[in-house]
């Protein structure tokens, strides 16, 4: 337990917490486990948070109660004085109260992920940046209030890249789902030519689709390079916020893979090799 002494929380959360991020945001809990002893709780339970929220445009086809279940989040952190009985969420207030997170911080996931309920919710390059600044920007930023609160260093400077590296990976992975859902989560003004899958025929509609994820992946391989030439003066304290990124790379080659369906089938990567390429980050200290 050295580490913790003082801060009046016990290692491991409660057990729905951990299941959780275990099994919603599984990068961000393995790296969690990584981070220095004082912050794994605390950045498990906003690993927590995040899967909750990032899933719910993937489990519902209704917009109308996709907005139902973000507006719950929002008056659950609202009424910080009371219980709401959800253990992932009742953990979440205790941590903004413990590590005096900025609520606005905290509430910007579900405004990201607001937008992902609808047909063409991000409709250009900006709303697109608004997105990932609210999604994987605000997840960097809420780590990195955990990590030092004191907000030392440049790790500012890292955010931008980080979360685009991430958030068009998270886009692409999901792509097939949020197709299902009829919902193309990309501005139509910055893709040119690939075209919208929606409406085609299935062979049309792959050929897409494919266009579509190389596009997101050189715009992802992009900013991972600029986030690694970045990334010496990163302080080893601020590194946890960070190691999801060494997964970009792995993802991106299952998204382009040959013979995958690019409509029914989601690009994933062994865990072996997940929690390898994590533990070698966190060993070098590099992404």
């Amino acid at each position: 337990m050295g580490g913790l002494e003082g801060l009046d929380i016990a290692w491991p959360p409660a057990e729905p917490v951990l299941e959780a991020a275990r099994t919603h945001d599984r990068d961000r809990y393995l790296s969690a486990l990584l981070a220095p002893v004082p912050a794994r709780h605390d950045l498990v339970v906003l690993g927590a948070y995040l899967g909750e929220v990032a899933r719910i445009p993937l489990i519902v086809q209704d917009a109308s109660i996709g907005e139902i279940r973000l507006q719950w989040w929002r008056d659950a952190l609202a009424a910080s004085s009371e219980a709401s009985g959800n253990p992932v969420a009742d953990a979440l207030i205790d941590l903004r109260r413990r590590r005096s997170l900025a609520s606005d911080l905290l509430l910007a996931p579900l405004e990201g992920f607001s937008r992902a309920l609808y047909e063409d919710g991000i409709r250009d390059a900006a709303e697109l940046g608004d997105y990932i600044d609210e999604t994987e920007g605000a997840a960097i930023r809420l780590a990195l209030a955990v990590l030092d609160p004191a907000k030392t260093g440049d790790a500012e400077r890292l955010v931008a890249p980080a979360a685009r590296a991430l958030g068009l990976t998270r886009l692409a992975l999901t792509l097939p789902q949020q197709l299902a859902h009829g919902r193309l989560p990309l501005p139509a003004d910055t893709l040119g030519k690939p075209c919208d899958p929606r409406g085609l025929v299935p062979q049309e509609a792959r050929e897409a689709t494919r266009e579509l994820l190389a596009w997101l992946s050189s715009e992802a391989t992009a900013a991972l390079g600029e986030f690694r030439a970045g990334q010496s003066g990163l302080k080893p304290g601020h590194f946890a916020a960070f190691l999801p990124v060494c997964l970009v790379q792995p993802y991106l080659r299952s998204i382009v893979a040959t013979g995958r369906d690019v409509l029914t089938d989601v690009a994933d990567i062994s865990p072996l090799s997940r929690i390898a390429r994590l533990w070698f980050a966190h060993w070098r200290g590099r992404i």
